[in-house]
């Protein structure tokens, strides 16, 4: 792994059992209901009974998991030994029968023999990337001809965007456009929790623009389905979703892609 990659690498291995144990991924209800997928997500990705789907970025499994509930023979890949851990054991405990693989998803292609049905990914994905067109080209290796690639993330707009204050509105805080330098991010805690005391808080983050993503894919040989975006999701944490002046002005906060590998 490059530099940035083992930073980023560190901080998930530290945040995987604090996710596991915070209200947020609410583990014990996971375990009692069996299913963490949106409605959206099941809807867009379509049936998956009797299906291979490979989940890259998987963090700790859950929406592996509740996939396979659905009935799909599912994969879930991280590069997070800590997680990928967590999700074992989880499959363990539910009797879910799931395969997980530690590997970075640059790499994903090396490790797995490839000809999924589905590929799927979801929430929280491009930033972490800092070579969209060779993650467009690894995913697209690992979908069958005629299967599906699927992508539910942040919009690129609502992370370029940061609320202004207590006199409401919004301000631009970050790139729209990649950059080849990263953002270097400093923040004992993440989105689950705060101020755990980490010893690894530091992450790099990359902007790709939607055109950028979609260009990729469609460079890759994934024949894009739909491009759809939302203006508000009961996931996200970007600022364009909790800002009135967002709400009002309807801007973007999320995006989902779903095509066909020819």
């Amino acid at each position: 792994m490059d530099t940035h990659t083992t930073v980023n690498q560190k901080m998930w291995d530290e945040l995987a059992p604090m996710h596991a144990a915070s209200r947020y991924y609410d583990v014990d209800s996971f375990l009692r209901r069996r299913d963490s997928l949106e409605r959206l997500e099941i809807e867009e990705v379509g049936e998956v009974a009797g299906k291979r789907l490979l989940h890259l970025m998987c963090h700790i499994g859950l929406d592996t998991l509740s996939w396979a509930g659905r009935g799909a023979q599912v994969t879930g890949l991280d590069f997070s030994a800590e997680a990928v851990r967590i999700a074992q054991d989880l499959a363990e405990r539910t009797g879910t029968p799931a395969e997980f693989v530690c590997a970075d998803v640059m790499t994903a292609a090396d490790h797995l023999d490839g000809g999924y049905d589905i590929v799927f990914l979801s929430k929280g994905i491009l930033m972490w990337i800092e070579d969209v067109a060779g993650w467009a080209r690894t995913c697209a290796r690992l979908v069958r001809p005629g299967g599906t690639f699927y992508i539910l993330d942040f919009h690129p707009l609502a992370l370029a965007l940061a609320p202004a204050g207590d006199g409401g509105g919004l301000v631009v805080e970050g790139d729209y456009f990649h950059e080849d330098s990263p953002a270097v991010v400093v923040k004992d805690g993440s989105y689950a929790v705060s101020d755990p005391g980490m010893k690894n808080q530091e992450s790099r983050e990359w902007a790709h623009s939607l055109g950028e993503v979609v260009t990729a894919l469609v460079d890759a040989g994934i024949r894009i389905e739909f491009l759809h975006e939302f203006a508000s999701t009961t996931w996200s944490g970007g600022a364009a979703d909790s800002d009135e002046s967002a709400a009002r002005h309807r801007l973007p906060t999320a995006f989902s892609i779903r095509g066909v590998k020819d």
